[in-house]
């Protein structure tokens, strides 16, 4: 059987404003919002896209960040 991906989870310093963006790109609703996260879904739940509030962000600066993971797949 072929895994499917469920859940995506996105770093970033403003959840509510790279949502934005994605809500319009994918189509998805917000179906949770809040300060510190915000999650896009389909209309059946079955796949989401949530971006979580991370205090000290830093974006990556080379081709191969050496700092935490900024995506995590669920």
């Amino acid at each position: 059987m072929i895994g499917r991906l469920f859940s995506l989870v996105i770093d970033c310093p403003v959840p509510s404003e790279l949502a934005s963006f994605y809500e319009s790109l994918l189509s998805l609703p917000r179906v949770e919002d809040s300060s510190d996260y915000v999650v896009l879904a389909n209309t059946t739940g079955t796949e989401t896209v949530t971006f979580q509030r991370v205090g000290g962000f830093r974006p990556p600066s080379g081709p191969i960040p050496i700092v935490r993971p900024r995506c995590m797949l669920m």
